[in-house]
């Protein structure tokens, strides 16, 4: 049991690291093809710091583990918008009343009701992973076009790079085997700690997995924060990665036998409401600072203890 606790804690750290170099390289691609920071932040950083989510849930159900998929996911979603942007709002004051982010924040709210009604089946039906798939399509594309067209409340980098090297494509693809790696190991060391201490597979993957694959958007909302610059990108990285999570991650576990033999309506709920309190906090013109990070800090906390209870 020690052994598997250890390999759990060097899984995260080996996420951390695939995480953080295949993040670095990709923002410097997306810096190279001057890209403002809140794409970068949606789609670049967001699906950069996805990726642990995206191995750890293909290699769960490839070991017929999908309880630690789905519960990878979800508690992924919770850790993100709960702990991360709880945390950031504390340390520093999020600007969200952008067009940019109410779009954003729209999107997301119809997305994770859709994410309740796939959850809400007996499985992963083929046909639900294609609707949350044909969604992913559409919010690469609309987020695209709309920033082609419109640059309202979006910071421009004042740090652009005007040469690439080939070190950084070799880094990209090195950050993807190290997820890899860290996700094989993060699968067996959690599906052989919940058996160890009787806890289900679902519980270990929301609270201990889900934090390990949501490091990787933690330090960068931190580092982010602590710089005081670019709060576009601490929202955006939160947001986008919350969508990549559930439109392509759980879109692409269709593939797969996936059965969902687990309740979710309290964490659905949750969620749904943390998205409808972020859309009324921008509409109302409203920074997201202490009151609303400490708020959702405790309602991080009460997850954990409903799901330890």
């Amino acid at each position: 049991m020690v052994v598997q606790a250890l390999l759990l804690a060097l899984s995260i750290v080996v996420l951390y690291i695939g995480a953080e170099t295949a993040l670095n390289s990709a923002e410097k691609i997306g810096k190279f093809y001057k890209l403002p920071p809140l794409v970068i932040g949606l789609l670049i950083v967001g699906f950069g710091t996805s990726l642990p989510e995206f191995f750890v849930s293909q290699i769960a159900c490839l070991n017929d583990h999908s309880p630690i998929a789905l519960g990878n996911i979800v508690g992924s979603n919770i850790a993100n918008l709960f702990l991360i942007l709880g945390v950031a709002g504390i340390l520093a004051p999020l600007k969200i009343n952008s067009k940019s982010l109410k779009c954003q924040f729209s999107i997301h709210l119809l997305l994770t009701i859709l994410m309740t009604v796939v959850l809400l089946q007996k499985e992963l039906y083929v046909l639900s992973a294609v609707a949350l798939g044909g969604f992913f399509v559409f919010y690469l594309y609309y987020t695209f076009v709309r920033m082609q067209k419109h640059n309202d409340g979006i910071e421009v980098d004042d740090d652009p790079i005007d040469h690439l090297s080939p070190i950084t494509f070799i880094k990209l693809i090195a950050g993807f085997a190290f997820l890899y790696i860290g996700g094989e190991l993060l699968v067996s060391s959690g599906s052989k700690l919940g058996e160890s201490w009787g806890i289900p597979e679902y519980v270990i993957s929301a609270i201990f997995i889900a934090f390990g694959t949501s490091f990787p958007e933690l330090v960068t909302s931190l580092v982010a924060c602590f710089k005081r610059k670019h709060t576009d990108l601490i929202v955006g990285n939160v947001i986008g990665s919350n969508v990549f999570n559930v439109a392509m991650v759980l879109g692409s576990l269709g593939g797969y036998k996936v059965m969902i033999t687990q309740s979710f309506v309290v964490e659905q709920v949750v969620l749904i409401m943390a998205a409808v309190f972020l859309l009324a906090l921008a509409y109302a013109g409203k920074l997201f600072h202490r009151f609303a990070g400490v708020f959702f800090i405790c309602c991080y906390l009460g997850m954990v203890f409903h799901w330890i209870s």
